[in-house]
């Protein structure tokens, strides 16, 4: 193992202090698996998490982002977009969700506007890659899954993954930004996905029609993971699990009124 790499660096972080794989994940909010997929460069951490690390562990950024950016196929291109998408989330964090000037993040980034520009033009297309990025996370977690049951399938397989990518989630769930653009991406995201579990939907017996229980579904799904991923210090995934199906499955009048 070379020692420039990001996984060195971080189970040497890790070491350093002493801390377990569990011990770290804990102080970081991500989950243990995915603390030893970085150490074994299974995956590689995104710039939120290492700006948390950083500030955890009183590490220079620049030194942990330049060890991330020997490693990429696209060195010098990706870390730039990261340190481009950290600076949208860091913007949007202090004004409340709402859009900054693409010139401001470029600024807040320290990168070359003529070559930023070309990376980013908009806070649009910055948001776009940040929901592919996780997209690709979700799909690939649920390439895996066994289960037929869809709430089963979000709180085995979906949930870890959010809950990886809680530093960014928590900014864009937060705030006026939250009633826009982001929840539009994930209302059209879910519904697609959401939709195939009703091929067998008895319009003679169900109380409304296809689309509306299709978008009801969708909707308070993404109200339990929201109100999840905004607390303070989200529950762990393993630990939120049963809490999430208990209420995907237990209708709202029981929940007001146990």
């Amino acid at each position: 193992m070379k020692f420039n790499t990001i996984q060195h660096i971080l189970q040497n972080i890790r070491t350093r202090h002493n801390l377990t794989q569990v011990e770290f994940a804990e102080q970081i909010f991500v989950s243990r698996q995915t603390v030893s997929n970085w150490e074994r460069g299974v995956s590689i951490p995104p710039v939120a998490a290492l700006t948390i690390i950083a500030k955890t562990f009183n590490m220079p950024l620049p030194e942990i982002v330049s060890a991330l950016e020997g490693q990429q196929t696209d060195k010098t291109h990706t870390a730039e977009r990261q340190l481009l998408v950290d600076a949208f989330l860091s913007l949007l964090y202090r004004h409340n969700g709402v859009y900054c000037d693409i010139d401001l993040i470029i600024k807040e980034a320290g990168i070359a506007h003529h070559h930023a520009i070309k990376l980013f033009n908009s806070p649009s297309a910055i948001l776009q890659y940040i929901a592919k990025q996780l997209d690709a996370q979700v799909i690939a977690a649920l390439s895996t899954s066994t289960t037929t049951d869809p709430f089963e399938m979000i709180a085995d397989y979906v949930l870890p993954v959010l809950y990886d990518n809680n530093h960014t989630l928590k900014i864009l769930y937060t705030g006026h930004y939250a009633n826009g653009e982001w929840l539009y991406f994930l209302k059209k995201v879910y519904t697609k996905w959401a939709t195939p579990f009703f091929e067998n939907y008895n319009l003679g017996t169900a109380p409304v029609s296809r689309d509306f229980a299709i978008d009801l579904t969708v909707k308070t799904t993404l109200a339990i993971i929201s109100t999840w991923l905004t607390q303070p210090i989200p529950t762990k995934p393993d630990d939120f699990r049963q809490t999430f199906l208990h209420l995907t499955h237990t209708p709202i009048s029981q929940i007001v009124s146990p």
